[in-house]
């Protein structure tokens, strides 16, 4: 425990001088109402906060209107009071604040929803670009089905013109076999 903890938190017998309540009741207050009151347990001795001695008169005032415990427990927690865990471990004993918790639990969810709001945004604009290249992607396949389709279209002139050639090449040469030696001499 540092200086500045043992500062914040004062044993029973100070708290009864600066409450006037006796130590006895203090002792009970703070087994009945521990979720309400910020303190520690040190061996048989109590440590009061010194942010909890005004809650202690508080609820001194409620029960001397006659309220129970339960009572007590309802009205501290419609006026909204922070409400203390204590938490048990074998390094430290000591009690949080379930507002600053929750805070802190509140910050964590707002930093994620900004997290997701940024990946929802990166998301958007990578489905954008992945349909851009898509559509550069089909955009591609029909230029090269065109080109494919015109040169195969100029692949089948070709060879048309090229059999077509073979063709009259063949017939002429069928027509020079035919010819006799004297037509052949004569160049007709």
């Amino acid at each position: 425990m540092n200086n500045s903890e043992s500062v914040n938190f004062i044993g029973v017998p100070e708290a009864s001088e600066y409450t006037n309540i006796p130590p006895e009741t203090l002792k009970r207050y703070l087994i009945n109402h521990e979720q309400f009151l910020n303190f520690k347990k040190e061996g048989r001795r109590y440590k009061i906060s010194i942010e909890s001695l005004d809650l202690l008169k508080k609820i001194r005032e409620l029960y001397s209107e006659g309220l129970l415990k339960e009572d007590v427990n309802d009205n501290l927690a419609s006026d909204g009071l922070p409400i203390t865990i204590t938490v048990k471990n074998q390094e430290e004993k000591g009690s949080i604040s379930i507002n600053d918790e929750l805070s802190e639990i509140k910050k964590m969810l707002q930093q994620q929803e900004q997290q997701m709001t940024q990946q929802m945004q990166f998301n958007q604009k990578l489905v954008e670009e992945l349909q851009k290249v898509s559509q550069t992607n089909q955009d591609l396949k029909q230029m090269i089905n065109r080109k494919d389709a015109e040169l195969i279209g100029e692949l089948r002139k070709g060879l048309s013109e090229s059999k077509k050639m073979i063709e009259e090449a063949s017939a002429s040469a069928e027509l020079e076999k035919k010819k006799t030696w004297w037509e052949k001499l004569i160049g007709k």
